[in-house]
């Protein structure tokens, strides 16, 4: 049977209905709630310009804006979550640093407390229904197998442009440790594995390996990230604190920065391994462009064959 380009209008589904399940759970502080609500808000704005209709997207950036409003408004809460959540993995491997880690963990809950309050009073102005509203209004123009194409061409740009920015975030990240540059790959890599994974659905082609490998080097790059916003919050403490007090914390923010510096070795030594993925999203944004839509006369047995070998990954 041969292979078409899934149906985007209902591509919106998944995200939709897990951003208004997490929506009260994030709203009543649940901390994995506040993570999924950010994750689904992600995807959604990966989609949004890719769905609707219109040359220009129909309204499509200011949806995409909103969505944006809310990933960043749990952001600071989020921070501080796992900066709670890196504490207590460190004092289960370092029982001698609980004191350290006390001092520490007080200042993290009082600036979570701070943001949760902030949080909070934003959250009441977001018209969460409206968006949901909105969201589905702008997928219901892919409707038909032009509609279906134009998206899968959409889809195949917006991942071409996310390979070239890893490509070019990676090559300046060099050898040396440097955050800002770290942080430019970090970013590069959420937004190059949203647009694969859009790809993956629209072309139905199964990329569990290069998925994997993104998620992997993202992970490994956010608990860098993660750590170094601990070592800030750490030195805040230690400035906060007596003089007394200080000698511990400091040791705290030199066994931080050591696994820092551990984490960025591995980095450089790992990030080799995504060439093969930057590789196969290229292949990934031309076979894209030749799929026919349901409906549609089927493809020739090479095109067949080609997305047969993608899925191989």
């Amino acid at each position: 049977m041969a292979r078409t380009l899934a149906h985007p209008r209902f591509l919106v589904r998944r995200p939709l209905a897990a951003l208004l399940r997490q929506w009260p759970l994030a709203a009543a502080d649940d901390v994995e709630a506040i993570h999924q609500t950010r994750v689904a808000t992600r995807r959604l704005r990966e989609f949004v310009p890719i769905l609707a209709g219109g040359p220009e997207g129909s309204g499509a950036p200011t949806l995409r804006r909103r969505l944006r409003d809310i990933t960043r408004l749990y952001g600071p809460s989020r921070e501080l979550d796992v900066s709670g959540m890196t504490l207590t993995a460190i004092e289960r491997r370092s029982p001698a640093r609980a004191a350290a880690i006390a001092s520490v963990r007080a200042h993290v809950e009082r600036e979570r407390a701070k943001a949760g309050r902030v949080r909070r009073q934003a959250a009441r102005a977001v018209d969460l229904a409206g968006l949901a509203a909105w969201a589905r209004e702008l997928a219901g123009w892919a409707d038909s197998p032009v509609a279906t194409r134009t998206c899968a061409a959409r889809a195949a740009a917006r991942l071409d442009r996310r390979v070239h920015e890893l490509q070019e975030a990676l090559l300046g990240a060099g050898l040396i440790f440097a955050p800002a540059p770290l942080h430019r790959v970090r970013v590069a890599l959420k937004k190059c594995r949203y647009a694969l994974e859009v790809s993956a659905r629209l072309g139905r082609f199964r990329l569990a390996g290069s998925m994997r490998r993104l998620k992997r080097m993202q992970d490994l790059l956010g608990d860098l990230h993660d750590l170094q916003v601990l070592a800030g919050h750490a030195r805040d403490a230690a400035a906060a604190d007596p003089a007394s007090k200080r000698p511990p914390v400091e040791a705290l923010i030199s066994d931080i920065d050591d696994e820092i510096r551990a984490l960025h070795a591995r980095f450089v030594i790992e990030r080799g391994g995504l060439v093969g993925v930057l590789a196969r999203s290229t292949r990934v944004r031309d076979l894209l462009l030749e799929l026919p839509a349901a409906g549609e006369a089927r493809t020739h047995t090479r095109r067949r064959r080609r997305g047969r070998r993608l899925q191989e990954d």
